[in-house]
């Protein structure tokens, strides 16, 4: 089952790579284009959620999950914003898709960070 989820979140995350294949390649580490995409926004919000989790755990106990749901929200709808514009339909959309982004994230953080995390817990 895990190998299953890892060759999914490989294939979403080279999924903008596979598109520009044929393109330039992006001199930017993001574009507001990339972010727009799921595999995108899912790196961005993955960086985000690592950067910010501690600081955010010190302060308020707000679940993981929802603290992810958020990021991918955020990121979604400005990323929307700054390349084709927000209306009311298109936030609609990234609401759902913001599920998508976190579910991705989420399981993305379970594939890479957690065995370190737990072996991190376990040294005295």
């Amino acid at each position: 089952m895990k190998k299953i989820l890892l060759f999914i979140m490989l294939m979403v995350l080279l999924l903008p790579a596979v598109a520009l294949a044929e393109g330039d390649l992006p001199t930017d580490p993001f574009t507001w284009v990339q972010l727009a995409t799921i595999s995108g926004a899912t790196l961005a919000v993955l960086l985000i959620v690592q950067v910010l989790k501690l600081p955010i755990d010190k302060i308020w106990k707000i679940p993981t999950r929802i603290v992810v749901y958020v990021f991918s929200l955020i990121v979604l709808l400005l990323a929307t914003y700054f390349t084709t514009g927000l209306t009311v339909s298109d936030g609609i959309l990234a609401a759902f898709n913001a599920l998508i982004v976190t579910l991705a994230a989420m399981g993305a953080y379970e594939l890479t960070f957690r065995k370190y995390d737990d072996n991190k817990k376990e040294i005295p």
